[in-house]
């Protein structure tokens, strides 16, 4: 298993509102969390700082916790959802102390990795995106909650259409908004003796790059520092018009798991 990632302030924007953060801990599981900030960019980046650190920290404070309870699915997934919920709460908190912040939020995507009971646990709030990519296909695991999601949803448009229309950017769910949010929470086991990367991305970068690109890049044969500097290439030399944020988790898993 490894995992890499990084954040670029892309060609045109002055600063990066992205944050990212990694961790790995001594029990086996593998936290990875991508924010893309929004509301000018000394209030993105310090939402999408605060989000990451919180999320990470919460999450790691509780890895003994998921190991006592013997990586209960139901109740890995509600210790996840809680995470993000406290991510929330602590953006809008920092916003309500300083006024000058008062309408910055960020997305959030994330994984949680279970080595010991090889299954995936991931959860979004906006339209960064998980995909799962493998040698028959890419798939986007994630839902992005945006506007033309919910046109493609109401049969309003096609997806093809949704990839250039106008108002692509234009997010419907973040943290910093609102007191309550619902965080998509979802899990996946994975294949034994299966060959499985986990792209986590800012919209910097699906939204240049085309997904058989980003298919291309993971399964090329070069390391996974490699495939990140790709990924942030690519997306300047397309224009680079917006933060560029990237973490690729590969899994190989040679044994059958129990």
């Amino acid at each position: 298993m490894e995992i890499y990632g990084l954040t670029d302030r892309g060609v045109v924007r002055e600063a990066n509102e992205d944050s990212i953060g990694i961790s790995r801990t001594k029990n086996g599981i593998t936290i990875a969390v991508v924010c893309d900030g929004m509301g000018g960019a000394a209030g993105g980046r310090i939402a999408s700082e605060i989000a990451e650190e919180t999320f990470m920290s919460l999450m790691l404070a509780c890895t003994d916790e998921m190991e006592q309870l013997k990586f209960d699915s139901k109740k890995v997934k509600a210790l996840i959802g809680e995470a993000a919920s406290k991510a929330n709460a602590a953006v809008l908190a920092k916003a309500r102390e300083d006024l000058s912040l008062f309408g910055m939020g960020c997305t959030l995507n994330a994984i949680v990795y279970i080595e010991p009971q090889n299954r995936l646990y991931y959860v979004n709030v906006g339209d960064s995106r998980l995909y799962m990519i493998t040698k028959k296909e890419i798939k986007q695991l994630t839902k992005d909650h945006s506007y033309v999601q919910m046109l493609v949803d109401n049969n309003e448009i096609t997806p093809e259409e949704a990839e250039n229309h106008p108002q692509k950017n234009l997010i419907t769910k973040a943290l910093g908004i609102k007191d309550d949010i619902e965080p998509d929470v979802s899990d996946k086991k994975l294949a034994p003796k299966s060959e499985s990367h986990f792209l986590l991305c800012s919209d910097g970068l699906h939204g240049l790059i085309k997904r058989e690109v980003l298919k291309e890049v993971a399964l090329s044969d070069t390391s996974i520092h490699e495939k990140i500097f790709s990924y942030i290439r690519l997306a300047n030399e397309a224009g680079g018009t917006d933060n560029i944020s990237a973490i690729l988790l590969s899994i190989k898993n040679e044994e059958v798991s129990k």
